[in-house]
C-alpha cells in the first residue's frame, strides 16, 4: 500500500482557500513532501520534511495540526520498521487531538496505529484497536469529512476493520466473546460491498485494490472460496492495469498466502515467484525475502527439500545484503533515534531464519560451515562427525515421503537432546547431518556417537511401521587448529562412506 496518512491512504488536506504562504500552509506542504518521499522510498528526505512539518505546526499553536504532523513522523518510522518510535509519535498525536477535542484527529491516529499492526500481521490487535475506537466519543471523528479528502477516513476504517477482524476471527467458531467484533464486521463488510458494487462512491480510485483485499479476507472468513478466488483475481487485474510494481507484487503475494492457507502449494509457489519478481522491480527487498520464504516453505511442504534448501540459501545471502542496506539507511537518517538498531535487528532476524532447516528446525548447511569456520579461527580443536540415516530411500519408497519427514524430524530431535549446548548439530541436506564437538577427543566423540546410535535404534515407529529400526553410519575426523575446516569435512565425509561400504550402522574414524 502507498504510505500516506492512512493505510489505504488519505493524503493530507490541502491548504484552505485564503491561507496562502502561512505557517499552516507550509506545514501541510511539508507533510505532502514527506508522503511523496515515502512513496519513493526516500526515508531520510521524508523524515526531514516530516520534522519540518512538526516544527511549523508547533509555531502555529494548532494542536490538531501538530497531531497530524506526529502521525506523519510515525509513518516514516514505521516505514523503516521502528515500530516503537512510531508508537511514541502516535501516542503524542492522540494526546494532542484529545486535548483539543479533535475527534477526527484521534480517529486518524488510531486508524494508522491499526495499520501498523496489520502490516506486521497483528490482526487481533488491529481489530481490537479499531473496535475500541467505535466505543469512544472519538468514533464521531469517522463521520467528520475532510474538506478535501471527504469520506476517505471513514472508508479506510471499514477497509482496515474488515481486513483485521476477518483474519483474526477466521476459524474461531461462534465464540460469545467475539460477538461484538462479528456484528461490527458485518456492518463494515456491507459498506465495502456497496463500494465495490458502485452503490457508494469511492473517495479515491486508488482505494479499489484495498477494498478488494479486505473483501477477499471477508470471503475467506465466511468460507466462500469461489468468491475468494474471484476477488483475488480481480485485485490482480486491477493492479496490473493501474498499480505500481509494488502493488502488483502485494496482490500476487496475498493470493499466494491464500493458496498456502488452503495447502495449494503449487499455486502458492507460482504466485509467490511472480510477487518476488514485481517486488524486485519495485526495489522492495524485504518483500522479496518474504515472497522467497513463502516459496521455500511451500517447496518444503511438497517434500522438494533440495529446491527449498537452494531458495533458503539464496535468502541467507540476500539477507546479508539487506542488513548492510539497513545499516546504511540508519546512518543516513540520523534524525531517527534508534533506527539503525531497529533495522539491524530486523535484518539479523531474517539472517537467523535463513540459517535454519525448515523441516527439522535445526541449523542448516550454511550455519554449519560458519560454525566450523569460527571454531577453526578460534584456535580450538575438536571433532567433526558426519552421519546419515541408513537406507533412508527405502523408508521414503516403502512408507511415503510424509513418513520420511517424520523420521528425520524425530531423529533430529533425539540427537539434539543427546548433545551438549556447546556442540553444533546441523542438517547438511537430505538424510545427511553434521555434529561438531569442540574440545573433545576422537575417543570422546565416538562415545557420544555410540550413545546417539543406541538412542535412535531404541525409537519405536508404531504409526509408520512396527518393524522399522533406525540406524546411522558415522564418519569422524579431527578438527585441528591448523586444519582447514573444508578438508576436515571431506575427511569426515570419506569416513562416512567407508562406514557405509563396510556394512552400515557403524562408526569410522578418518585415517591420517
Amino acid at each position: 500500500m502507498t504510505r500516506r496518512d492512512l493505510p489505504a491512504p488519505v493524503g493530507p488536506a490541502a491548504p484552505a482557500p485564503g491561507q496562502g504562504d502561512t505557517p499552516t500552509a507550509r506545514s501541510l506542504a511539508a507533510r505532502n513532501a514527506a508522503y511523496e518521499a515515502m512513496d519513493l522510498g526516500d526515508f531520510p528526505r521524508a523524515m526531514t520534511h516530516a520534522v519540518s512539518a512538526l516544527d511549523l505546526a508547533r509555531g502555529t499553536g494548532d494542536a490538531p495540526l501538530q497531531a497530524k504532523a506526529h502521525v506523519t513522523i510515525a509513518l516514516v518510522l514505521a516505514g523503516v520498521h521502528d515500530d516503537e518510535g512510531a508508537q511514541e509519535h502516535l501516542d503524542q498525536a492522540i494526546a494532542l487531538a484529545t486535548q483539543a477535542g479533535d475527534a477526527r484527529g484521534v480517529a486518524l491516529a488510531t486508524v494508522n496505529a491499526a495499520h501498523i499492526d496489520l502490516e506486521r500481521g497483528r490482526y487481533r490487535e488491529a481489530a481490537e484497536l479499531l473496535h475500541g475506537l467505535l466505543n469512544t466519543p472519538s468514533a464521531a471523528g469517522l463521520g467528520i469529512d475532510d474538506p478535501v479528502a471527504g469520506t476517505e477516513l471513514r472508508q479506510v476504517f471499514h477497509m482496515n476493520y474488515v481486513k483485521a477482524a476477518s483474519t483474526a476471527l477466521r476459524g474461531r467458531g461462534g465464540s460469545h466473546a467475539d460477538a461484538p467484533l462479528r456484528r461490527a464486521l458485518e456492518v463494515s463488510a456491507a459498506h465495502l460491498t456497496a463500494l465495490h458494487a458502485g452503490e457508494l462512491p469511492l473517495a479515491s480510485p486508488r482505494h479499489l485494490p484495498d477494498v478488494l483485499d479486505a473483501l477477499t479476507g471477508y470471503a475467506a472468513f465466511t468460507g466462500d472460496w469461489a468468491r475468494v478466488r474471484a476477488l483475488a483475481d480481480e485485485r490482480i487485474e486491477v493492479a496490473l492495469h493501474t498499480g505500481t510494481e509494488h502493488a502488483i507484487g502485494r496482490a500476487f503475494m496475498d493470493r499466494a498466502a491464500l493458496a498456502a492457507g488452503r495447502e495449494a502449494w503449487t499455486a502458492a509457489i507460482d504466485d509467490a515467484v511472480r510477487a518476488a519478481r514485481h517486488f524486485e522491480a519495485a526495489g522492495q527487498k524485504l518483500d522479496v525475502l518474504n515472497a522467497r520464504q513463502l516459496v521455500a516453505d511451500s517447496l518444503a511442504q511438497q517434500s522438494r527439500f533440495q529446491e527449498a534448501f537452494g531458495v533458503q540459501r539464496e535468502i541467507t545471502e540476500r539477507s546479508a545484503d539487506l542488513h548492510r542496506a539497513y545499516a546504511r539507511q540508519g546512518a543516513q537518517l540520523r534524525l531517527i533515534e534508534q533506527q539503525a538498531q531497529a533495522a539491524e535487528l530486523r535484518a539479523e532476524a531474517f539472517a537467523e531464519a535463513a540459517l535454519r532447516d525448515p523441516l527439522t528446525g535445526i541449523p542448516n548447511r550454511i550455519a554449519a560451515l560458519r560454525f566450523l569456520e569460527a571454531l577453526h579461527n578460534s584456535g580450538r580443536g575438536g571433532v567433526v562427525a558426519m552421519f546419515d540415516v541408513d537406507h533412508f530411500k527405502r523408508v521414503n519408497d516403502t512408507y511415503g515421503h510424509a513418513a520420511g519427514d517424520e523420521v528425520l524430524q524425530r531423529a533430529a530431535a533425539t540427537v539434539q537432546e543427546a548433545v551438549r549446548g556447546s556442540d553444533h548439530f546441523a542438517r547438511m541436506g537430505g538424510e545427511e547431518f553434521l555434529l561438531a564437538f569442540p574440545d573433545l577427543s576422537a575417543a570422546q566423540a565416538r562415545q557420544v556417537c555410540e550413545r546417539i546410535q543406541w538412542d535412535l535404534g531404541a525409537l519405536s515407529w508404531p504409526e509408520i511401521a512396527p518393524d522399522l529400526q533406525l540406524t546411522i553410519s558415522v564418519g569422524l575426523a579431527d578438527l585441528g587448529a591448523e586444519t582447514d575446516p573444508r578438508l576436515t569435512l571431506r575427511r569426515a565425509d570419506a569416513a562416512l562412506y567407508d562406514a557405509k561400504r563396510s556394512g552400515r550402522n557403524r562408526i569410522v574414524l578418518a585415517s591420517g
